[in-house]
């Protein structure tokens, strides 16, 4: 990274620093040999829409699972809504289950329950995470079904859902944990363009209502209109970050624009 591009996500950072919700700092991960996260810093306020592009295995995905302790940092420091974890020393089971409780997180597969319906995928980790009696769980499951435009599909398994379906059945079962913060690992991924757009809509809602969320994602016009800040990943390392706009129009890094050169077939 030059000097520039370096200043240019020193500013950033600080900018939210002060009031940052989510710190992530200097977080490394490495699978074997490969150095799938290096060194990454990012704090992110409360209510602010991240978006992480870049080319296909640049590290976006994993550093999203860093957030969600899905897989745990080697190196650095981790605060999400209060709950600090430092790396640097032995990290217990109870410290990710705090942690995790504050992160809702959507992948690109869906993960559902196969037997059982939308209304007891979206319920069911309430009653074990969260404690809720089934009737709690289950009347909050059908509001978020609603909220998502699914309440007719309540008592239908994945099977007779169609993939943009069984896509905001999982967005309401991380909403279903009450999360802080929501991350979204190409949520439209693998799905129809005209499916896609149901999932983007979701997700603007979201982004309306104030939900703090951070995604990887190659829907390049949702990251321009809905993000507060695009964040560029590039071999595990943050290479670019700011303002939708000037990434999009104005990037200062030469692989930044060489990825979008490609993307955006300009």
């Amino acid at each position: 990274m030059d000097i520039m591009n370096n200043t240019a996500v020193e500013s950033a950072l600080h900018e939210t620093a002060t009031t940052a919700f989510v710190r992530a700092d200097h977080l490394t991960k490495s699978f074997g040999a490969h150095r799938a996260i290096n060194d990454v810093t990012m704090h992110v306020a409360k209510g602010e829409v991240i978006s992480l592009i870049g080319p296909s295995g640049a590290g976006k995905s994993t550093f999203l699972r860093l957030l969600n302790l899905l897989e745990v940092p080697e190196s650095g420091t981790l605060s999400v809504g209060g709950e600090r974890i430092d790396f640097s020393g032995s990290v217990t089971r109870p410290q990710i289950v705090r942690l995790r409780r504050h992160a809702g997180m959507v992948f690109q597969s869906f993960n559902l329950f196969p037997h059982l319906s939308a209304l007891r995928n979206v319920a069911l980790a309430q009653e074990r995470v969260l404690g809720r009696s089934r009737a709690e769980a289950e009347e909050r499951a059908l509001a978020l079904l609603d909220r998502v435009g699914l309440l007719s599909k309540a008592h239908s398994h994945p099977s007779q859902c169609s993939g943009g379906q069984q896509q905001r059945i999982a967005i309401a079962r991380a909403l279903a944990m009450d999360p802080d913060l929501m991350l979204f690992d190409e949520p439209t991924s693998g799905l129809d363009p005209e499916v896609g757009v149901e999932i983007l809509a979701v997700m603007r809602e979201l982004a309306a209502d104030g939900m703090t969320m951070l995604m990887a994602t190659h829907e390049m016009e949702f990251a321009r209109h809905v993000s507060n800040r695009i964040a560029v990943m590039v071999d595990g390392a943050i290479i670019e970050e700011g303002e939708p706009e000037k990434i999009m129009s104005d990037p200062s890094h030469g692989r930044t624009r060489q990825f979008l050169s490609a993307v955006l077939g300009r």
